[in-house]
Order: structure tokens, then sequence, then C-alpha cells
């Protein structure tokens, strides 16, 4: 019997190129997709791609994630996040499952309460707009399709947090990081592991309550930006000089949820992953950028 095949959107991104690291070792048939080979939000370019190529699962890593530049870029924030879903459920085929990623970017939740996944959703940018009106087409739609919801994502690949913080360690003499902003960090390859072992739940299960829902992933523990910025040097060894600022003292175009702390029980209850430390995470990204030239 073929193996089945895996379609990533996106896959040149942090997740997607955790989903090809993993596909290594994978017993399933991978195809990673970047957008110049597949614009997801070119509605005739996803029917005629899906027309001709077999797919039974799809994993949409495919966004748009510059949140201050989506502020003036509004149209293709929305033409991705918004469209390009809408695109890839209408062209899917009818047993196909597709898992979409999403952020915590769309809740503003009161501080103390980890956020779960009946939160009202209250989007304060146009980033997080799009993603959600991405979000609720797949809620909406009847297809074997489900959202999980994410926060403050870093790779060994890509461009992220963890990566900038160690390049301007060499260059800079001091840092100011704002500290009242709370979260949880993710480690891209925790969230590719959860999600390979979700695949393999939802492939052997007739539940379809399962799908057309929201479930959240992040790595364990909640902390400031500052805090996260402290313990990358922390492990990585280096000394740095941190100051914590306040939001107002950095502003963006776009504004940030000053909590954004997820409550992962649905995920772990109904599928039985794991839910990893984030500092025991942090550790693992950090081994592996020793090798690598950032």
């Amino acid at each position: 019997m073929a193996a089945l095949r895996i379609i990533v959107t996106g896959g040149n991104g942090q997740l997607g190129m955790e989903f090809r690291d993993l596909s290594e070792n994978s017993e399933y048939d991978f195809a990673f997709l970047s957008s110049s080979d597949l614009d997801i939000s070119n509605r005739t370019s996803v029917i005629d791609y899906f027309k001709k190529n077999e797919a039974h699962i799809i994993l949409n890593c495919a966004a748009y994630t510059k949140v201050d530049l989506a502020e003036s870029e509004k149209m293709k924030a929305y033409d991705v996040n918004s469209n390009g879903v809408k695109n890839l459920l209408d062209a899917m085929p009818e047993d196909c499952i597709m898992l979409h990623y999403s952020t915590d970017y769309v809740y503003q939740a009161k501080s103390g309460i980890a956020v779960r996944e009946t939160e009202p959703t209250s989007p304060s940018n146009v980033y997080a707009a799009s993603k959600l009106a991405g979000d609720q087409h797949v809620i909406k739609s009847k297809k074997k399709a489900l959202v999980i919801r994410t926060s403050w994502v870093y790779s060994t690949h890509g461009n992220n947090f963890v990566k900038t913080m160690l390049r301007l360690a060499d260059r800079l003499p001091e840092l100011k990081v704002v500290n009242d902003q709370i979260g949880s960090p993710t480690y891209a390859k925790d969230l590719a592991l959860v999600s390979l072992d979700m695949i393999d739940k939802l492939l052997s299960s007739k539940d379809n309550s399962l799908y057309n829902t929201v479930y959240h992933y992040s790595n364990m523990g909640q902390i400031s930006w500052f805090d996260f910025a402290k313990e990358i040097f922390a492990q990585s060894n280096k000394s740095m000089p941190l100051t914590g600022i306040s939001t107002v003292e950095y502003p963006t175009p776009a504004s940030r949820p000053s909590w954004s702390v997820l409550d992962c029980d649905l995920i772990q209850d109904t599928f039985e992953v794991a839910i990893f430390d984030w500092k025991a995470s942090l550790k693992s990204c950090l081994d592996k950028l020793i090798y690598q030239d950032l």
C-alpha cells in the first residue's frame, strides 16, 4: 500500500522546515510547497493543484506573518490568511484532513488565567483579524479540518526571537526588551511532532467532532519577552546587559496582546500529546543552533 501523502504549504517557513526535517524518517510521503510553488491566495492555482495531485493530509503552514506591515498591507494579509484558507478548504478532497495553524493574537484576554479555546476573540491588529477570518472558514466548513492556535513560535529555521537575540548579542553592548507582554514560547519542532501524533489519531478515528474546532498548543510556562531573552543568554553562556521596558516605550504599528498564555488541556486530553517545558525546549533548539551560522 502506498504511503499517505501529506501536502505542506508554507514549506520554507519555520514550521514547514521542521516538518521537512521530520519527514526524513517518516512513514508518510511529504510534498513541501513554498509560496512560489503554490500561492494559496490564487484560487485557480489551488483548485488546479489538487485536481492534479493526490492529497490525504494538508498541513497549512502558509501565512502572511508581517504583523506590523499588515497594517498597511491589509489586502495581502487577508488574501493569504483568509482567502487562501478558504481556497484550500474548497479544493481539498472530501476525505482529506487539514491542520491549519493560527495565532494567539486573535485574543485580548485578561491576565492571570490561561486562555481557553472558548475565550471570545478580539483581534487588535490587521494580522490577527486576517488570521481569525481564516480560522472561521475552517470552523464553519464541513471538511475534515481543524485549527491549532499557537504562540511565540521559534525554530532553528527562519527568522525569530531566539535567533534575533543571539545575533544582537554579538553586535550591541546592551539590549532593551519588553517585559509587560506575557506568553508561552513554542518550539516549532515540538508543534510539528505533536501535529504528526494528531494525524495518527485522526486517521484511526471516525469521530467527526474532532474537526471544525480550535485547539491550543504551546510549550509549558509563562514568561515575558524580557524573561525569554534572559534565559536565551543564560543557556547560551552569553553576557548581555538587559533592561526591561514597557510596551509603551517600544511602540509598534500593530498592537500586541499583553497576555498570551494558552490553556492546552483540550489538545492534551483529546490527542494525548506531550506538552514540553519551555526551558527544556529552548535548550534543545539552542543545542542545534550552536552548529549554525546565524
